[in-house]
């Protein structure tokens, strides 16, 4: 009886089970693609509809700035002292020959030149020196500030320098800079960059004095982690959303700056490099009411300018938040 329950069970278990065997390849092969921060940022990026508007708006504005004077091929400089400029009558609308119209009468050096070949000349040098000035301000705040929040011996330096720049005025220590030094582009830069960078190296301070007390970080210290690896590899990759979004600011945030600059005649000379900040600063000093073309024609490409880097920067930082991806 024992016998033939066994002979039942066997035959019960080889009707249930099938031995299919193993194979190393099917072994090694992975149901889904390995994870990659970089691949699920831009997926959770190229999702989001806003953030598609703002980089194609961007890369016209570019592109525009570019071939945007090629289009209307007008002269606009003084060549070694030779006046060569194409100058047309002061306040003309926009018409089939200037189609952003010309500047006006008081609008010194751009009196009667077309506002078409001006404009994108300026966003050109706007969008290369809010570009540049962005880079040098986040990679000395990152640095500095990395710096800054690990090694706790910087913190008298550091708060005595953040005091005094706080309490100077810069707009005061823009106009000594630029009066002793001559206004080239790498001057504008450097003046801009002097001090552009400490709010981001005290930001970055505070947030790594919050996370680098954490188990993990005390743990990779434990192990002997160097003080490199450990700002490069525990402490900055967990701020990757802040260090993106601030980058994508900076660079509308340099350029309102250089705005502010031409309103109080410390920008280039206009003779030499035109940027939107020197146009908007002539247009208000003209009869931009009466004739508002004057005011529109810089303001078309900045506005969106502004407003696409600000929204892409709003973007990027949901996109870059680990917790979006799956």
């Amino acid at each position: 009886m024992a016998k033939n329950i066994d002979q039942l069970i066997d035959h019960n278990f080889e009707d249930l089970f099938t031995v299919v065997g193993t194979s190393e390849e099917e072994i090694e092969k992975l149901k889904s693609a390995p994870y990659s921060y970089w691949r699920e940022t831009f997926k959770q990026l190229w999702k989001n509809p806003l953030a598609i508007i703002c980089v194609i708006g961007i890369a016209l504005l570019v592109i525009m700035s570019i071939v945007g004077p090629w289009i209307k091929q007008y002269n606009i400089y003084s060549n070694g002292g030779t006046q060569s400029i194409t100058v047309f009558t002061p306040y003309l609308p926009p018409n089939a020959d200037n189609w952003f119209g010309t500047g006006g009468s008081k609008m010194g050096y751009f009196k009667g030149l077309d506002l078409w070949t001006l404009v994108w000349y300026g966003t050109r040098l706007s969008l290369l020196l809010g570009t540049v000035i962005a880079l040098i301000d986040t990679f000395l705040g990152l640095l500095i500030g990395s710096l800054w929040g690990y090694f706790r011996q910087l913190d008298p330096i550091m708060i005595e320098l953040r005091n005094f720049v706080n309490n100077v005025p810069s707009l005061l220590l823009y106009i000594l800079l630029m009066k002793f030094l001559d206004r080239s582009f790498w001057t504008l830069v450097f003046v801009m960059c002097l001090f552009g960078w400490l709010g981001l190296a005290g930001f970055i301070r505070n947030q790594i004095i919050i996370i680098r007390n954490r188990e993990y970080n005390i743990a990779s210290l434990t192990l002997g982690s160097s003080p490199k690896a450990m700002i490069t590899h525990n402490l900055l990759p967990y701020l990757i959303s802040v260090i993106v979004t601030v980058v994508s600011t900076a660079i509308p945030q340099a350029i309102s700056a250089e705005v502010g600059l031409s309103f109080f005649n410390l920008s280039f000379r206009p003779s030499e490099h035109v940027t939107l900040g020197q146009l908007l600063t002539a247009a208000t000093s003209d009869s931009w009411q009466t004739f508002p073309y004057l005011l529109i024609a810089p303001m078309i490409v900045l506005v969106p300018l502004t407003v696409t880097f600000f929204y892409l920067g709003l973007a990027l930082a949901d996109a870059t938040d680990p917790k979006s991806h799956r």
